[in-house]
């Protein structure tokens, strides 16, 4: 399993971290980018010919290749869905393919393989085969049933960023989700691309993450009195607003299938400081709740974890990517509207 390697490194780092301000301060490193893989999955049969084709790659995927009963099909590009975790494999980002053809259609009792440049030998990479059904249907299934919210800011000490530890800046988000997955006829539960879109509810910029998965995404509660922020998701938070949160599902015949979509959670950001650092800033208003220390924050989640560990769980790299013992430079989170799906008549 592919995950977040913390408390590790070179002799000379974990010194560096021991000597920090914060005793529980640790030498954190991202994990290897997951291999680029492809929705539908391998292996997968009777595939709607209203199926868009959706690469997970940490990068755009030029040069992809799609091969239909073994002849070439035309892609006329790709639209970003987002970042987000596949399973276990770690984070990535998700693009859906645009085919060209009638309506984009795939087409009928087909095999299909898709492939990347970047193979053994200077090959391509197989990222999926799989064949299709003789058409289509627009049968629904179950929407994302969301029952709550919870999120976070966190602040730390100034003179731990970047000092050799988890911790990339003064302020770090945390969030929970409560739901049940929307179900996809004829669609696995690690194939059902589900689209958390973080929103405040009085308008702003929508923030958007994707998670395929067998068990539901949870995210990572704030947890101790030095909580590393290591969750999946770290959407920007601004303690003012009133953030509200919709997750929708998408699968097997994603064309044509009305989209599915869960009823709005939302919430205020309760605002915690760490052990070492200053209290969180007054919020005029009172739009956000202020926890005070982190040993004392409610509304954790249960299961959340606190130090390096994150409880076998995969940890998110999508705001900072940062080289901690060299330099602190950042990388902005690809933001990104999952639109709905046109119906097919």
């Amino acid at each position: 399993m592919t995950k977040l390697l913390c408390c590790a490194g070179t002799l000379g780092a974990l010194a560096l971290g021991l000597l920090g301000p914060v005793p529980l301060a640790r030498a954190c490193s991202p994990a290897p980018a997951p291999p680029a893989t492809a929705i539908p999955r391998a292996g997968t049969t009777a595939v709607s010919t209203a199926t868009s084709i959706v690469v997970v790659s940490t990068v755009e995927p030029f040069g992809v290749g799609v091969l239909a009963n073994g002849l070439s099909v035309p892609v006329s590009g790709w639209s970003a869905l987002g970042p987000g975790i596949d399973g276990t494999a770690g984070p990535s980002n998700y693009w859906q393919l645009r085919l060209g053809g009638t309506d984009g259609l795939l087409s009928a009792s087909t095999d299909y393989v898709v492939t990347l440049p970047g193979g053994t030998d200077g090959g391509a990479a197989t990222l999926t085969s799989f064949s299709t059904a003789a058409g289509y249907d627009k049968a629904s299934g179950t929407p994302p049933e969301l029952r709550s919210v919870h999120l976070w800011r966190v602040r730390y000490p100034v003179a731990d960023i970047a000092s050799g530890n988890c911790v990339l800046a003064e302020y770090a988000s945390f969030l929970t989700v409560d739901y049940d997955p929307g179900t996809v006829p004829n669609t696995a539960p690690d194939s059902v691309i589900q689209s958390f879109q973080l929103a405040p509810d009085t308008g702003g910029p929508i923030q958007t993450f994707i998670y395929t998965g067998e068990t539901p995404f949870t995210g990572l509660a704030p947890s101790g009195d030095y909580p590393l922020p290591l969750g999946q998701w770290q959407p920007d938070l601004d303690p003012t607003r009133h953030y509200c949160l919709s997750v929708g599902a998408m699968g097997d015949g994603n064309l044509a299938r009305l989209p599915s979509g869960s009823t709005p959670a939302c919430a205020d950001v309760v605002q915690l400081s760490a052990t070492g650092a200053p209290p969180p800033p007054a919020v005029s208003g009172g739009a956000a709740g202020t926890g005070g220390g982190v040993g004392g924050a409610s509304g954790a989640a249960p299961g959340s974890s606190g130090g390096c560990s994150t409880a076998g769980t995969p940890a998110s790299w999508f705001t900072l990517l940062v080289l901690l013992a060299a330099a602190g430079s950042l990388t902005r989170r690809v933001r990104c509207v999952v639109r709905p799906p046109r119906e097919l008549p």
